[in-house]
This record gives C-alpha cells, sequence and structure tokens, in this order.
C-alpha cells in the first residue's frame, strides 16, 4: 500500500529502503536497494513475466540534482499524488505510475536535468515558466521528437511538478506553463503512435511465416519434442557412466572404426566451431565423458578428433514430412535445444497473431489457461496488464484476472497445447522480456527459409518485411490489417479466416468498445477511406463502374476528400464506419467492391452485421459494384484458367474452363453497363 504525499514526514534516512516492503513483488527473495545507494536496482518491483528489469544509476545524473531527484524518485515509487491532482486530467492519468514506467520517467527527468546544467542552472528551484517553454521547444526543434513522445515528456515533467509540489519539503519547482496555457502550443503536429500507427506486416512476408509457423506445430512437433527428450536422456545417462576398462575398450574400438573408415566422428557445434560430442559419444559407448576427453588430449587420433565435424544423430525416425517428403534426415544432437525454441517462437507467433493479444498478455498466459471446453468455442483465460486497476484507478502492477476470456480458434489451441508439452507448470512462453522474443522470431525466420530451400522450396521462403524487422508488438496490427483487407487471402491458410471478426467480436463482447475492437475499427476505417479514395480518383480520370450498387458507390467516392489523412484514432475511424452511406469495402479475392447496406447483403441473411462477409459474396448481390480494373483482373484470371485448363485432366478442366467462361461473361457485362461520373451529375 503506498502512501500519500501528505503523510511523509521527511526524507528517507540513507539505510532506508528505496523501494518500501508493501510494493516489494510476491516471491522477490533479492536484495532491495537502500535510499543512499550508488544504484536502484527496480527488480523488486517486477510483477510477472516478460518485463525487462532496470536499474537507475545516481552517477548519471548531475551532481548539481541528484539528491533532488534522488528524493522525488522515492516519491515516485512509494507514495500517490493526491487524489485532487486527478481532477481535469486525461482520464488515462493515476495517482501512481506502474513499476514499468518508473524507469522512463526517471530518465526523463535525467535528460531534462542535463539540459537545464547546460543552461547553467544547478537546481530545479531555479527553473522558470520560460525555462520549460525553451524545453518543449528543443524537444521539438534540436532533437526533431514527434508529438506522442514529447507528449510523455511533457507529462513526465507535469508529474516531476506534482510530486514535488505536493509533499512536506519541496524544492520549489515552478508549475509547467503547459497547464494553464494548454499542451498543443507546446507540441509539433502530428498524430498518434503505438500501435495504431505501428505498420502491419505485409501479406508478403506474414503469409509464409504463418505457413512455417503452423507447420512446425502440426507436423513437426512431435519429431522435436522426442527429440529433446533423447537429448536429455543421453546427458543424463552419460554423466552417471563410470570410468571402466570395459567403456575405455568400446570408445577406442567406435571411435577407431570411424577413423578407419576415413569418416569425422560425431561433433557438435560450439559457437561458430565444432568440436567432439565427448558426451554423445559417451551414451553411445557407455565410457565416461572424461574418458573421451582424454582420447582428445592424449589418444592417438588428437588431430582427426579436434577437427570432428560429423553428424551425432539423436532421432532418426521423423513423422514429419512436407507434401509428402521428410522434412530432415534426422533430428542432431546440436540441433535439438535449438528446434525446441523454434517450436516455441512458432507456437508464439500463432497465438499472437491469431488471438490480437498484446505481447505483455501471452506473456502472462499460464499452463492450463485454455482448458477443454464442455460445450462451444475454446476460450483462454488469463490477465490483463495495460488496463489493470484497483478500486482507487491506480495501475496494479501484477495484472488482475481478465474479465472477459479470448476466443481460441483450433490453430491457436494446438500452439497452446503443443508448449504445454514444454512448459508443463507456469508460464507458457517463460520469462522473456519482448526484444528476446523478437530475435527469437528473426531466427526462426532465417532457420524456416534454409528449411524452405533445402527442400526444394524456394517460393515459401519469408522475404524481409519492406517495414524492417518483425517484432512482437507488429502482430496485432497485422491481424486487424489482414481481417479488414484480406479475407479469405494466404494468410488464412487453413483458418476460416472470414470467421475472424466474429471470433473476435464474441470474444469483447461485454467490454466496452475499445482495445482490439477499436483497432479492427481502425483498419477497417482505413481500409474504406483507401477505397473511397483509389475510387474518387479513378472515376475522376474517366473509369467506369458498374453493378447493382454503382451509383451509391459514385455518391460515397465524392466524400473521399473529407476523410484523407484524417484517420487516426478509433473514434475517428467510428464517424466513418457508422455512416452507412460511405461504407465500402474492396474485396481483391472476388474482384469487385461492396458498397455495404446490411438489409440488402446476402453474405449475411440472418442478422444485420455491422461488416459485410467478404469471404461470402454473392455475385448476385445487391451491394455489388466493379470498376475498369475489376474487369481487367477477371479477364486476365480467365486467361491464366483456361491455360490451366489445357493441362489439367478432362473433369478439373472443364471446370476451369466454366469458371474462366463466366469470367469473361460478367466482364462483358460490366462493359456494356458501365457508367461514368459525368453521367451521375
Amino acid at each position: 500500500m503506498t502512501l500519500a504525499i501528505e503523510e511523509t514526514a521527511s526524507r528517507p534516512a540513507a539505510h532506508a529502503h528505496a523501494i518500501l516492503p508493501g510494493l516489494v513483488a510476491e516471491g522477490f527473495t533479492g536484495p532491495v536497494p537502500r535510499f543512499g545507494d550508488p544504484s536502484w536496482s527496480l527488480e523488486a518491483l517486477v510483477h510477472g513475466p516478460g518485463v525487462s528489469v532496470a536499474t537507475i544509476h545516481w552517477k548519471t545524473v548531475p551532481a548539481a540534482f541528484r539528491e533532488e531527484l534522488r528524493h522525488l524518485t522515492w516519491l515516485l515509487i512509494n507514495t500517490s499524488l493526491p487524489a485532487s491532482f486527478l481532477i481535469g486530467r486525461h482520464p488515462r492519468w493515476r495517482t501512481t505510475v506502474s513499476p514499468g514506467h518508473v524507469y522512463p520517467t526517471v530518465a526523463i527527468w535525467r535528460a531534462f536535468c542535463q539540459w537545464l546544467q547546460e543552461r547553467g542552472i544547478s537546481s530545479l528551484r531555479d527553473c522558470t515558466p520560460a525555462d520549460l517553454q525553451a524545453y518543449a521547444l528543443h524537444l521539438t526543434t534540436e532533437r526533431a521528437m514527434q508529438r506522442n513522445p514529447a507528449q510523455k515528456v511533457l507529462a513526465a515533467l507535469t508529474r516531476l511538478w506534482a510530486l514535488d509540489s505536493s509533499n512536506p519539503f519541496p524544492v520549489g519547482l515552478c508549475e509547467p506553463p503547459w497547464l494553464t496555457e494548454g499542451a498543443d502550443d507546446f507540441l509539433p503536429a502530428g498524430s498518434s503512435t503505438a500501435e495504431n500507427s505501428t505498420e502491419p506486416i505485409t501479406p508478403e512476408t506474414m503469409g509464409p511465416l504463418l505457413i512455417w509457423a503452423l507447420r512446425v506445430i502440426d507436423d513437426f512437433a512431435d519429431d522435436i519434442l522426442t527429440a529433446v527428450l533423447r537429448k536429455e536422456e543421453i546427458l543424463a545417462r552419460s554423466r552417471q557412466n563410470p570410468a571402466t576398462p570395459e567403456g575405455q575398450a568400446a570408445l577406442e574400438d567406435y571411435l577407431g572404426r570411424f577413423i578407419a573408415a576415413g569418416d569425422s566422428p560425431p561433433s557438435m557445434a560450439a559457437g561458430n566451431r565444432t568440436g567432439l560430442a565427448a558426451t554423445y559419444i559417451a551414451y553411445m559407448t557407455g565410457a565416461a565423458v572424461h574418458q573421451v576427453h582424454h582420447q582428445v588430449i592424449a589418444g592417438p587420433w588428437r588431430e582427426r578428433l579436434l577437427s570432428a565435424d560429423g553428424p551425432a544423430p539423436v532421432f532418426t525416425e521423423l513423422s514429419g514430412t512436407v507434401d509428402g517428403r521428410p522434412w530432415k534426415k534426422f533430428i542432431d544432437y546440436s540441433e535439438a535445444g535449438a528446434l525446441k525454441i523454434h517450436l516455441t517462437t512458432a507456437a508464439y507467433i500463432v497465438v499472437s497473431y491469431l488471438t490480437g493479444m498484446r505481447p505483455r498478455e501471452i506473456q502472462g498466459l499460464e499452463s492450463g489457461c485454455c482448458p477443454e471446453p464442455e460445450s462451444g468455442r475454446h476460450l483462454i483465460y488469463g490477465r490483463v496488464y495495460k488496463m489493470a486497476v484497483n478500486d482507487d484507478g491506480n495501475h496494479v502492477p501484477q495484472g488482475t484476472i481478465r474479465d472477459v476470456p479470448w476466443v481460441a480458434i483450433e490453430p491457436v489451441v494446438r500452439a497452446i497445447r503443443t508448449v504445454e508439452r514444454i512448459n508443463l507448470d507456469g508460464y507458457l512462453f517463460g520469462d522473456l522480456p519482448p526484444d528476446t522474443m523478437n530475435l527469437r522470431i528473426e531466427k526462426f525466420i532465417a532457420w524456416a527459409s534454409n528449411l524452405a530451400k533445402s527442400l526444394d522450396r524456394p517460393h515459401e521462403t519469408v522475404p524481409e518485411d519492406k517495414y524492417g524487422s518483425i517484432g512482437v508488438s507488429r502482430f496485432r496490427r497485422t491481424m486487424a490489417w489482414h481481417i479488414a483487407r484480406r479475407p479469405g487471402g494466404l494468410v488464412a491458410l487453413a483458418v476460416q479466416y472470414g470467421h475472424m471478426r466474429t471470433a473476435m467480436s464474441a470474444g469483447y463482447a461485454s467490454r466496452s468498445r475499445n482495445g482490439m475492437h477499436d483497432l479492427l475499427d481502425l483498419e477497417t476505417a482505413l481500409a474504406a477511406a483507401d477505397t473511397l479514395a483509389s475510387l474518387n480518383e479513378d472515376l475522376a480520370n474517366g473509369a467506369g463502374i458498374s453493378g447493382p450498387a454503382a451509383r451509391r458507390a459514385i455518391n460515397a467516392a465524392q466524400h473521399a476528400p473529407e476523410f484523407a489523412g484524417t484517420i487516426v484514432n478509433a473514434r475517428q475511424a467510428r464517424a466513418l464506419l457508422e455512416n452507412p452511406s460511405l461504407t465500402i469495402y474492396e474485396n481483391p479475392s472476388a474482384m469487385l467492391m461492396c458498397v455495404y447496406k446490411p438489409d440488402r447483403a446476402l453474405c449475411n441473411r440472418i442478422t444485420e452485421r455491422e461488416a459485410p462477409r467478404l469471404d461470402r459474396c454473392v455475385t448476385s448481390c445487391a451491394n455489388i459494384a466493379r470498376t475498369d480494373d475489376h474487369a481487367d483482373q477477371m479477364r486476365q484470371e480467365a486467361e491464366s484458367l483456361a491455360k490451366q485448363a489445357l493441362k489439367s485432366p478432362e473433369p478439373l478442366g472443364h471446370r476451369l474452363e466454366a469458371r474462366a467462361r463466366r469470367l469473361r461473361e460478367e466482364a462483358d457485362q460490366h462493359d456494356r453497363s458501365r457508367i461514368l461520373l459525368e453521367e451521375t451529375r
């Protein structure tokens, strides 16, 4: 329980705890820093897995400000601001900060003090409103900081002033001018960042990445886990082997056969080098491990053993295949551990991408989180961290049990079951910070691409994403992007991806419309705005449009300039989506667009849904419109199908020819019925 600032009597003594006992994470047994220590490790504040541990080093703070910031940081960690401070603040303001925000907040304070020192100021009490105004200008000009990070800096400085002015022994920092004049004048123009502006992973990258993640879970998991168990058995048994004359004789015979045949003995990787697989050889011969090492040091084949690079198979009867072809000849002793990590990484990718969970929420999943249902869908039970608050509205660092579980489709259930075979108890994905998982994903991509090449499947290598590395924070946005724009496409694979919006709605049904709903709304609105803009430009350049909803599409396209570059948050997204005359959805797989009106939709015959089921487009629907580009695409597809028909068996060839004929007829119908923009005026 934190103390109210008004209750703190004085500065803590040097030997006092820097983190009060009531705030120490449950189960933490390490040392808690003292107030006078040169460094404060914040490890005692860490609750849950996947949280980076930071340390405040006071020597990095300018000496003139060091003791002032030390006391204010102690207040930041251990006390609460008065509840009255929240009056008029943004709803996200809290009287305390979460443990994960302590270090970033202090880092902002430190940078501010360094800037003050450069201006010849040696105490926070000497800082004036003009100095604070100049610092805000410094952030946007000299440091070229964008609006969102600059906003965080001003918020941290506001909390610095609030902590100082609310405690009985203030330094005397002046009130920030943005509190009375408004923050907009102190911030650069621009849109928000975070997940709403995180670039989605492109389909060209996400498609093969998900292919390999699902393949590893579904086809390779049994082989990998069997190999891991065999390696553990080898380690356990070889360490128990006693040094006996019989073992020595068996060892010499075993190595001698390799030397006589001109083959290299079994080896294992050690960094960028290989060396004799001593433990493996001890298991195979019954010799003691140190007897194997002695052969390398003093045996007759020393040079040959030092340069060993032969295989050390631990499992050869693999069941996994790729299109009927074994995915490997065997699993080597050296790679079993790496394959286990790849298996866990594959499961993380599947869970992250197909649930929409935030990285911290995935890290908090525990074994048993997805029990077998008595009926209906599988559900995932876990903790929520980002929005976890107590009855007083303060952040709860250990998270709270989620009110509504996540919906788990079948691939996610299989991924969770696989990881549960690795981690029988505790957290499914261990205590890994996001940066570590990001690195593992990059390694998984490289491994999967190399495997694709070795299996003569270069089309399944994972290309580099044009927006950069595949970080864990990008999967959530990518899922929303594909639900909104690519129903039934490559990324869906065996998953009935068009149903994902329905599944997400069911999983979030009893929550307020935030979180994943907001992200889905945003992506859907951005897709609709892009479609409006593209259609408006095409019509202005003389393109034609046909179909029952052609005139509605033309009317909607004329509103495109109103939304150009304006949709940056969920509220603005809903403003577009709630206007029924503007909801246009591009469906590239069906080569048409849907000018959606629920009461006319053939894809949603039972209920009037808020969005169309683009994976169920019906060509006779009254909501359909086609452009000249769509007609061109249909003719190109018809030509491709006709060529395939010539090389296909008769029944399949007839179906392909019929499909090509229908596409040409529909394209011709577009040409006959198309209207132009000027014809509607």
